[in-house]
C-alpha cells in the first residue's frame, strides 16, 4: 500500500497553508467508463481556524465526455448506511480537455471537520455524484479508507 499523497502549499500573498489530500482513485470492477477521484483539502488559516473541503476530479475519454456536475447536492456520501450530502458550485468553470482524448472536471465541496471525522471512522464508505450527464456510484477500497483516515489524524483533529 502506498503512502497517503498529501501535499502542502503555501500562499505567498496570504500566507495560508493548504494540506491536501491527492490522487485518491476511487476505482472500479472492470475497465473503468471514466476515473473518479475523491480528495481533501485543508486550508490552514490560524491554529483556531481551518477551512475543509471534499474535491471530486473526474476523467474520462472525449467520446464519453464531461459529467457536467451543475451546482447544488450533488456529492452523497454514505459512511456505514448514513447519508451525508454536499453542496458546491459545480464543475461548469473547472472542465477543460486534457491532452488529445481526454476531458477533466473538478468540483470542490465545503465541508467541516466532523464530517471529515465521520467519514473516516467509517467501515464502509459509498460516494455518489450526480451530474448533468449521469450518476456515478464507487466505493472506498481499504486503500482508500486508509489513505483517508491518515489524512483526517493529521489535519483534522
Amino acid at each position: 500500500m502506498k503512502a497517503p499523497v498529501v501535499t502542502t502549499y503555501y500562499d505567498p500573498v496570504s500566507g495560508n497553508r493548504t494540506d491536501l489530500l491527492s490522487d485518491n482513485e476511487l476505482k472500479t470492477p472492470g475497465p473503468p467508463r471514466e476515473l473518479v477521484e475523491l480528495d481533501a483539502s485543508r486550508i490552514w488559516k490560524s491554529y483556531h481556524e481551518s477551512i475543509y473541503y471534499l474535491e471530486v476530479r473526474y476523467m474520462a475519454r472525449s467520446e464519453v465526455g464531461y459529467l457536467e456536475i451543475p451546482p447544488g447536492e450533488t456529492l452523497t456520501i454514505i459512511a456505514d448506511g448514513q447519508p451525508m450530502k454536499f453542496d458546491g458550485l459545480g464543475s461548469a468553470n473547472m472542465r477543460k480537455p486534457y491532452k488529445k482524448e481526454l476531458v477533466r472536471e473538478n468540483a470542490l465541496y465545503p465541508t467541516s471537520k466532523n464530517a471529515l471525522q465521520k467519514i473516516a471512522a467509517a467501515k464502509q464508505v459509498k460516494v455518489q455524484i450526480k451530474g448533468n450527464k449521469g450518476l456515478i456510484e464507487r466505493e472506498f477500497a481499504q486503500e482508500n479508507i486508509d489513505r483517508f483516515r491518515k489524512f483526517v489524524s493529521t489535519y483534522a483533529q
